[in-house]
C-alpha cells in the first residue's frame, strides 16, 4: 500500500464552516424581514396620505351628508376612496379615521 496522506477535510473542519453559513443564513433573514416589515409600514403611510388627499380635493364636492358616511373604513370603500385590497391592508394595520378641520382623516395607530 502506499504511504501518502490522504487530503481533505475533517468532519470538525465540514461542521464549522457549516455552523458559519448557517448564522450567516439567519442574519441575513432577520436583515431582510426588518427590510419587507419597513416597506410595509411605508406604503401604509403612502396609502394614507393618498386617501388623505383624495379626500381633502374631493370634499369641496361633497356635502355635510355625504361627509358623514366617509367616517369609517367601510364608508371610504363603499364610497370609492379605497379598493377592497385597501381596505384589507389598512384594517391589517389599525390604521384610525377621525376628523381634521372637519374632514375624515386617516392616521396610523401608534402599536
Amino acid at each position: 500500500m502506499s504511504d501518502k496522506k490522504r487530503m481533505g477535510f475533517t468532519l470538525i473542519e465540514v461542521l464549522a464552516a457549516l455552523a458559519i453559513i448557517v448564522v450567516l443564513t439567519l442574519a441575513l433573514i432577520l436583515t431582510v424581514k426588518g427590510q419587507v416589515e419597513q416597506a410595509h409600514q411605508k406604503d401604509t403611510e403612502l396609502m394614507i396620505s393618498t386617501v388623505n388627499s383624495q379626500i381633502e380635493v374631493q370634499a369641496v364636492d361633497l356635502e355635510k351628508s355625504e361627509l358623514a358616511g366617509l367616517r369609517s373604513l367601510k364608508g371610504l370603500a363603499s364610497a370609492g376612496y379605497i379598493s377592497a385590497q385597501q381596505l384589507e391592508a389598512l384594517n391589517k394595520a389599525h390604521v384610525k379615521i377621525g376628523t381634521k378641520a372637519g374632514l375624515p382623516h386617516l392616521s396610523a395607530s401608534k402599536r
